[in-house]
């Protein structure tokens, strides 16, 4: 038996609703969001944008819990249009990128801004950007903490290439591949694979 409403010692995960925590929690938790404005299907309902269920997966993720995603199929238990074409792009990133999100564990400094950071089991860590919704990637980025180590190489998942970075302290810039920046949108965040210091 699971019990969700009771705070303490019984307690065996918490379920924030429509939100994210704004710190990672102590205990195990999960997010309950919706990919359109209600738990059920309403026709004409208003859907989110995979970039927003991207950066709230990311953010959770970093933060040490899990995403559950409602989605609310039609009378006849097919589903929306809408909702298909967001789950397919929401897929699309994850098979990509999958490698940041699946399996990880926290780090101790998991955000810097809109930036966030994970750990899979052998020790790579994941910087995971989250872009500026419909706007082409910027030529560089920059975070603080979760330093590279030094003469390591930084793997962007989305091409596989190396890219270039510079550590002055703890903040970490990088140079991004200009094929990025040429179509606005097409990147909702943009994930590194590297092994920290």
């Amino acid at each position: 038996m699971v019990d969700r409403t009771v705070h303490g010692p019984y307690e065996n995960y918490q379920t924030p609703e429509q939100k994210v925590p704004d710190k990672a929690l102590a205990n195990p938790w999960e997010s309950c969001l919706t990919l359109a404005n209600n738990w059920g299907y309403v026709p004409n309902d208003v859907y989110k944008s995979p970039t927003k269920i991207i950066h709230s997966l990311v953010e959770v993720v970093a933060k040490g819990g899990s995403l559950l995603l409602g989605v609310g199929p039609k009378p006849d238990g097919t589903l929306d249009q809408e909702a298909l074409t967001r789950l397919t792009a929401i897929g699309k990133w994850l098979d990509v990128n999958g490698a940041a999100i699946y399996s990880t564990r926290t780090t101790p400094r998991f955000q810097d801004g809109t930036t966030y950071f994970t750990q899979g089991k052998k020790g790579t860590r994941y910087a995971i950007a989250c872009l500026p919704e419909n706007q082409a990637a910027p030529t560089t980025l920059a975070w603080t903490g979760n330093v590279p180590k030094k003469g390591s190489k930084l793997t962007l998942l989305q091409t596989g290439q190396t890219v270039k970075w510079t550590a002055t302290g703890d903040k970490v810039t990088l140079t991004l591949p200009a094929a990025l920046n040429k179509q606005a949108g097409a990147y909702p965040a943009l994930a590194f694979a590297y092994v920290a210091e």
